[in-house]
């Protein structure tokens, strides 16, 4: 259970990171459409690789590979939540 809330944790971390960037360093008449788009890009990258890592960590029958994936569910509904909800504000 510490293992869960430990890479989620570090994941959204990583997420959070990741959206400040791209939220102070966007600029221009299309800020929105390119926050919209930077952000889904990086949080389907994000969730991709923890994807990888969990399928990997399955073939190797390590019990991180539950983390991974419950971490790659967490970053995909919360960043594209946080991706759209960016835009609407």
């Amino acid at each position: 259970m510490k293992d869960i809330r430990k890479i989620a944790g570090i994941n959204l971390v990583i997420m959070f990171a990741y959206m400040v960037v791209i939220n102070l360093t966007s600029t221009g008449q299309e800020r929105e459409l390119a926050v919209l788009l930077l952000s889904a890009f990086a949080v389907g990258i994000h969730v991709a690789i923890s994807v990888l890592i969990a399928v990997i960590f399955f073939i190797q029958k390590n019990p991180m590979a539950k983390a991974f994936l419950l971490s790659a569910g967490l970053v995909l509904v919360i960043g594209f939540s946080s991706c759209l909800g960016s835009v609407a504000i």
